[in-house]
């Protein structure tokens, strides 16, 4: 009975993962496509994205530690979970030195703000791949 219910939350573990992945996936196009309202009165929204962004990283975070996936694929989790965060902090920074005026360092933030997105990228696609269920033996 306890072997059961074990393997039933290695289970749900799997698909709590997924889902999680492919929320952050969905909330980051969002994110994407919020970037137009930048010199609007809506760029708030930006802010609400990556701050979305952020919390489901570290709910990735979280569950990839508690998983029983393998090596690879937490590897991969722990990239789209770490990027996910970092990619709220140096928005952050980001925003900052836009609005100062600092365009050499925004110039420099957004390219690095680039690379995550491909880490990001990255990860959430192997990840999905990735993930799967233990079948009990």
């Amino acid at each position: 009975m306890a072997q059961e219910t074990h393997q039933k939350m290695k289970a749900d573990n799997s698909t709590r993962l997924r889902i999680i992945v492919t929320a952050l996936a969905v909330i980051y196009m969002l994110t994407f496509v919020s970037g137009f309202l930048q010199g609007t009165p809506y760029n708030f929204v930006n802010y609400i994205f990556f701050c979305l962004l952020c919390i489901g990283g570290i709910g990735l975070i979280r569950g990839t530690v508690n998983s029983t996936q393998t090596r690879t694929a937490t590897g991969f989790l722990f990239l789209t979970g770490i990027s996910t965060t970092l990619l709220l902090i140096f928005f952050i920074g980001y925003e900052w030195f836009r609005l100062n005026g600092d365009h050499d360092l925004e110039a420099s933030i957004e390219a690095f703000l680039y690379l995550l997105t491909l880490f990001f990228w990255i990860g959430a696609i192997a990840s999905i791949a990735l993930i799967r269920r233990r079948n009990s033996s």
